[in-house]
């Protein structure tokens, strides 16, 4: 706790103002209604998404944090969002614009916040020398300033690659409940200024460690449900009350290997034991979706692989029944205890599959093969209106 209460000691006192911006042609705050996601004046706000990673880390955890090897892909992404090594800040968010993006996803480690160490090999001069969190201000000042909407995303407790077995399982595995609070608690009263900061996704792909699994609603020091419920809570009461808090199921659960339990709940315990949050209209639930993962496959080959099927397996038929028995039934029946927007924060593909066609809704029609990219991934779309590949 000490830890986390020296933070904002550590930390530069400078938070940018909001930029002025031409209009949007939506209106902050969000809220939601049903399943759907309004603005300001009750208009639908679909969430057109970027993940614009690389500020919680490419590093694979072991091996020279400055040798770009040993960074996932070879892509070191130097601490800040990915590719400010090669373009400017207004290049990237120009492109965001140019292909219909409104909304950002913008992932940070709970390490970023501490990290004094300058930035360098940036492309802007000026962030040279800057801390990683004074990076990631201009970058939310420079999105938001060109009328889109920032979705702070807790990606991982240290600054590394996610995800796997990596210390960053849980939002508690390298650091305490109570730090992980406060640190949600200063980046948001950093942003609250900012209306176009419109999001906190709490935290990314929660999953099993080497010893044990999360669980929802268990009572324990592992309760992803009791967590989330709590820190939203206490963001909108303590912090700033106009932000959405989105909350990503589960997304692994046990050992993988044939003949041990093991599978991905995502947000099957929803239907069972739903958010009620201290405001309501606020709650939106999330889940990821890639084709060479599957419902109860790691997405693992050789070690940790099992006889599961992946998603890319599937039919069509299949495919449907098990996105809506895992998470989009969320959305889809009206009137329950547990409807809310579902939004798909991460999809894709394996970069070695064939492409497939696609319906209006963004639905496979290939019997054999699952997700197709758009030129827009890796986009988090909302559970219906993705794309129509021609």
């Amino acid at each position: 706790m000490l830890k986390a209460l020296l933070i904002p000691l550590l930390l530069t006192a400078f938070t940018p103002a909001p930029a002025a911006a031409a209009d949007p042609g939506w209106a902050a705050p969000l809220s939601t209604r049903g399943r759907y996601i309004v603005d300001a004046n009750g208009d639908r706000f679909k969430l057109r998404s970027a993940n614009w990673h690389g500020a919680s880390g490419t590093w694979n955890g072991s091996g020279d944090v400055n040798n770009d090897a040993d960074h996932h892909s070879g892509e070191n992404s130097r601490r800040i969002p990915m590719g400010l090594d090669r373009a400017s800040i207004s290049t990237i968010v120009a492109s965001f614009q140019d292909i219909g993006i409104n909304s950002v996803r913008l992932p940070f480690s709970d390490e970023m916040l501490r990290d004094a160490t300058p930035v360098t090999g940036a492309f802007d001069a000026g962030l040279n020398g800057l801390t990683p969190l004074q990076v990631y201000d201009r970058v939310v000042a420079a999105l938001t300033g060109a009328g889109l909407a920032v979705i702070l995303n807790n990606h991982t407790n240290t600054t590394k690659w996610c995800c796997g077995v990596d210390g960053n399982e849980r939002w508690n595995t390298a650091q305490t409940t109570a730090e992980w609070e406060e640190n949600w608690l200063f980046m948001v009263r950093r942003y609250r200024d900012n209306p176009r900061v419109v999001g906190a996704d709490l935290y990314n792909e929660v999953r099993r460690n080497v010893l044990d699994d999360p669980n929802w609603g268990g009572g324990d020091d592992h309760d992803w449900f009791a967590a989330s419920q709590h820190l939203g809570d206490r963001i909108l009461r303590e912090a700033n009350p106009n932000l959405l808090i989105i909350v990503e199921g589960i997304n692994w659960t046990g050992i993988p290997v044939d003949g041990f339990a093991h599978g991905r709940p995502t947000l099957t315990p929803v239907r069972t034991l739903s958010h009620t949050l201290v405001t309501s209209g606020k709650l939106v639930y999330s889940a990821h979706f890639y084709d060479y993962t599957g419902p109860n496959h790691s997405g693992a080959t050789g070690i940790g692989e099992t006889s599961d099927p992946r998603y890319r397996d599937m039919s069509r038929d299949e495919l449907f029944n098990v996105l809506n028995r895992d998470a989009f039934f969320v959305s889809g029946e009206a009137g329950q205890h547990f409807t809310a927007p579902v939004w798909i924060s991460e999809f894709g593909v394996d970069a070695g599959s064939a492409p497939v066609r696609c319906n209006g809704s963004g639905s496979p029609t290939s019997p054999t093969t699952s997700f197709r990219p758009t030129p827009t991934s890796p986009i988090g779309r909302p559970s219906a209106g993705w794309r129509t590949v021609a």
